[in-house]
Order: C-alpha cells, then sequence, then structure tokens
C-alpha cells in the first residue's frame, strides 16, 4: 500500500502533536531575575526593622540618664542620636547586599532545589519560543524541579524557607550587644561619640553614663529581635506579590 507525501506528512504532523515538548529549566537569567524579585520584597520587609531600631534609639538612648535636657543642649542631642542612627542606616545597607544570595541559594542550591529534569513524569508542555508559561502550567507542574511552572506551584513552599533563613540572620545580627550590628556599627558609632571634643563638650559629658548608654542600646537590640518573631507574616507580605512574582516567572523559557 502507498501514501501520498501529503497523506505522510499529515501523519509525522499529528504525531509532533501528540509528542510532549522537552521542558526546559529555569537559566542563569531566570535564576536571577527571580531571586532578585523576592530579595526586593524581603528588603523591604526588612527594612521596617532598621526603622524600627532607630525610632527606638531617638526615643530610648538617653533613658536612665538624669536631667538629659540640662546635661546636652537641644543641637548636642540631636548630634548624639543622629550618630547612632547614622550607623544603623549603615548596618542597613551592610544587610541589604545579602538578601539575594540568601534567596538564590534557599531556591537553587538548598536541598530540594530547583533544578534538573522536569519531563519525567510529564506535566507541562513548553511553550513555543516568545510565549510566557501560564497559571494553568504553574497548577499542574506538582513536583520540584528546574522550570519556572514548578518554582510558581511551590511558591509558598519557597517563601517558608527564605523566611526562616532570613530571620535567623537577621535575629543573629541583632542579638544584643555581641551581635554584628553593634559589634560593627552601634558600638564603634558610641566609641566615636564618647571621645567627641572638645574638652566639656558632648563627648565628656556623656562619658560617665558610658555603661548606661551601652546597656540602653542592647536592651533596645534585644527588643528588636523579639519583634522579629513576626518577620515577614501576612501582614507585611502584600498579597499582590504573590502575583507580580508569579507573572515574571512565567515570563522566562
Amino acid at each position: 500500500m502507498r501514501f501520498s507525501a501529503t497523506a505522510l506528512l499529515s501523519v509525522i504532523s499529528l504525531a509532533l502533536t501528540f509528542t510532549p515538548s522537552t521542558v526546559l529549566a529555569c537559566e542563569r537569567e531566570c535564576q536571577v531575575n527571580v531571586s532578585h524579585a523576592f530579595a526586593d520584597k524581603y528588603q523591604m520587609i526588612s527594612s521596617d526593622y532598621f526603622t524600627l531600631l532607630n525610632h527606638k534609639i531617638g526615643e530610648s538612648f538617653f533613658y536612665g540618664i538624669p536631667n538629659i535636657g540640662q546635661l546636652l543642649t537641644p543641637a548636642e542631642s540631636v548630634t548624639a542620636v543622629k550618630t547612632l542612627q547614622d550607623s544603623v542606616i549603615k548596618a542597613q545597607t551592610a544587610w541589604d547586599v545579602t538578601i539575594f544570595p540568601t534567596v538564590f541559594d534557599t531556591i537553587f542550591k538548598d536541598e530540594p532545589k530547583f533544578k534538573g529534569d522536569c519531563n519525567h513524569p510529564h506535566r507541562v508542555n513548553q511553550p513555543p519560543r516568545g510565549v510566557n508559561w501560564t497559571m494553568p502550567d504553574c497548577h499542574n507542574m506538582d513536583y520540584i524541579c528546574g522550570n519556572p511552572p514548578s518554582i510558581c506551584h511551590f511558591m509558598p513552599m519557597i517563601k517558608t524557607r527564605i523566611v526562616k533563613k532570613l530571620k535567623t540572620q537577621l535575629e543573629e545580627k541583632m542579638d544584643g550587644d555581641d551581635s554584628d550590628v553593634y559589634v560593627n556599627f552601634l558600638g564603634p558609632a558610641l566609641q566615636e561619640l564618647l571621645a567627641t571634643d572638645p574638652p566639656g563638650g558632648l563627648g565628656e559629658k556623656l562619658q560617665k553614663y558610658a555603661a548606661t548608654l551601652h546597656g540602653n542600646l542592647n536592651q533596645i537590640l534585644e527588643t528588636i529581635k523579639l519583634d522579629l518573631e513576626n518577620f515577614a507574616v501576612e501582614v507585611q507580605w502584600k498579597k499582590e506579590w504573590d502575583l507580580e512574582i508569579k507573572i515574571l516567572l512565567l515570563t522566562f523559557p
């Protein structure tokens, strides 16, 4: 029996239609951009805690020092508080640059990592170049592997993993006077403040209260650490961020 060329082409075309396409992984560009999308949100959330830290310094730095209004002029009080608050801004900048690598490693290096084959079992078809994945693809890709729909499907789990790691890191950075924020930022700022010239000036006035000021900063940090128990809770993580990240994810091949 002979088949015409047209018939053979039709059969081949039909076979290709029902052959699952090879599903590609989230490659480097995808990994970097997706990690940045998560990191940007957690940077916004963590900035609230540094803002709170600065607020509490302005509120409680002089706690326990008698007659502070007579000891210091208004300008000296402002200078003292600003010196500490400026150091907190530096601490926040140092923290911010650590968020992206933490997020990246959590998604793509920590087990179970979102890498590997997404074809066995077959769940979704790779869209043509220039065509995005869809929300049904996100729903259907129900096992962990390396493609964007898998990351999309498991976003709640990914967020839980990221929050756990970031929360632990930030708690350690604000854990009292032996923490990174104190040792490398607030502590040196306090010493700078106490060494302020001239004689009879701001530094000399505060030197006798150095232990009190140190204790106040330690207590403030401990308070912030306790507040971190609620890091990235539902009130802080905006609902629209989930959709924003999913839409970004599904644009990558």
